[in-house]
């Protein structure tokens, strides 16, 4: 299968300091890759990257074989969903106003096909429809989480970056999320890249694991081959300091 992104010899520097260099990853289309690694070594950068937020000093960042320098980044973002933690709602928008934003923008004549879509993402990520009118203030941090996610969904992205999307919510919610955005893949093949700083929501959710440390790739492999097979001491340290926090793990 084609490759659907791919970063290549790729370099980022700030204020001096090299994050990333020589970086190279191809990442195939309907994947599900999870990124896990030390703070600052370059996951969100990398995540950030796919849709022109952050550029590169040196190399490219290519989607579907084209350049994105080269690309119209409006257009570009238009087919990326992007969901972060405590996912920044309207304040001012209703659940149906914030999930419908960019369909709206699509779909100025057709307020119908609009109104199916939020219903269809609202049922897939477990918001009630009674829940439309409401107000971001008046929703738990779960619910304004689905809503963000259902945001990111609504205009049927090819792809969806989620950058610790559910770090900011309790341990019960953060397990249903885990579970739906599982099942979201499965449903619509759409390509996802998780940013995570816990190996088990990695191995969990992931088709496939990479593995970052200062910028380089420590592992890139399927969850199982990385639970039977770490790559190298920096791996199994993640894994064992899960295993200690946790008992043993079970995943």
């Amino acid at each position: 299968m084609a490759a659907v992104i791919e970063w290549k010899e790729i370099e980022k520097k700030y204020n001096g300091k090299k994050i990333m260099e020589h970086f190279s990853l191809k990442v195939e289309e309907g994947e599900f890759l999870t990124i896990i690694g030390s703070s600052g070594c370059g996951k969100t950068t990398m995540l950030k990257m796919v849709n022109g937020l952050i550029r590169p000093d040196a190399g490219n960042v290519m989607i579907k074989g084209k350049d994105i320098a080269d690309t119209d980044l409006i257009e570009l973002r238009r087919s990326i969903g992007y969901s972060i933690q405590g996912n920044v709602l309207f304040p001012h928008m209703t659940v149906e106003e914030n999930i419908s934003y960019v369909p709206n923008l699509w779909n100025r004549r057709d307020k119908e096909k609009t109104r199916k879509a939020v219903s269809r993402w609202m049922k897939i990520v477990g918001l009630s429809d009674d829940m439309r009118d409401r107000f971001p203030s008046e929703l738990s941090g779960g619910q304004q989480q689905r809503v963000g996610i259902a945001r990111a969904l609504a205009a049927s992205p090819e792809i969806l970056l989620m950058d610790e999307p559910f770090g900011a919510v309790d341990e019960i919610t953060r397990g249903q999320l885990q579970k739906e955005i599982k099942q979201i893949h499965q449903r619509t093949g759409v390509t996802i890249l998780f940013v995570t700083h816990d190996i088990a929501e990695a191995l969990y959710l992931g088709t496939r694991v990479l593995v970052l440390d200062h910028g380089e790739i420590q592992q890139y492999a399927s969850p199982e081959e990385i639970r039977q097979h770490p790559a190298n001491g920096f791996v199994e340290k993640l894994l064992n300091n899960r295993a200690d926090q946790y008992g043993e793990m079970v995943i």
